[in-house]
């Protein structure tokens, strides 16, 4: 321990897509992202946030993976189809135009589970979305309409690392939501 106090790590639970996913993201709303200016989130970094955590000690860190191997994902996909501009974030971001229940359920259990074990959590309403980019000064122009959907199949446990280029973000622990039978038969 140092005489700052314990070492901490910038923490989140994230919805985490995978390679296909990001370029169907960059595929859908590049142009926009472009036209918006601003500086594009690396494609690297896109997740659809859960709840952020902030500064964590490191020592809760197992605490957090075993709340996280106990999320149990449903079947389903968010449908990313609605660009926002966030002008007191500066931020773009796609945003699903009705919110998965599924989703919305998940959410609202990781953050009654984080609250029971004494983890801070944020007060204000969920609002799911993926940032597309940062410091975007006005609303981009209007574009045609798009839609991602991305399934509900991995969530990830997240370290937030800044650096001179800004920040990185780093999966601690994923987890994949095992697909049941019944995910395959015809509907």
């Amino acid at each position: 321990m140092s005489a700052a106090g314990p070492a901490s790590r910038r923490l989140f639970f994230a919805l985490w897509p995978d390679a296909a996913e990001r370029q169907a993201l960059h595929t859908a709303f590049g142009a926009v992202i472009a036209a918006a200016g601003g500086r594009a989130v690396a494609s690297a970094n896109l997740h659809l946030t859960l709840e952020f955590l902030g500064a964590v000690p490191d020592a809760e860190r197992a605490s957090l993976e075993a709340i996280g191997a106990a999320v149990v994902l449903p079947q389903g996909v968010v449908v990313l189809d609605r660009l926002d501009w966030w002008p007191r974030a500066a931020t773009l971001v796609v945003a699903p135009a009705a919110a998965a229940d599924g989703l919305l359920v998940v959410q609202a259990q990781l953050r009654r589970t984080l609250n029971d074990r004494g983890f801070r959590v944020d007060s204000r309403p969920f609002r799911p979305h993926v940032t597309l980019a940062r410091k975007v000064r006005a609303p981009p122009p209007a574009a045609p309409a798009a839609a991602v959907a991305w399934p509900l199949h991995e969530l990830a446990l997240v370290e937030s690392l800044t650096g001179p280029q800004g920040s990185r973000y780093q999966p601690l622990a994923r987890w994949s939501r095992v697909p049941r039978p019944a995910d395959f038969e015809a509907h």
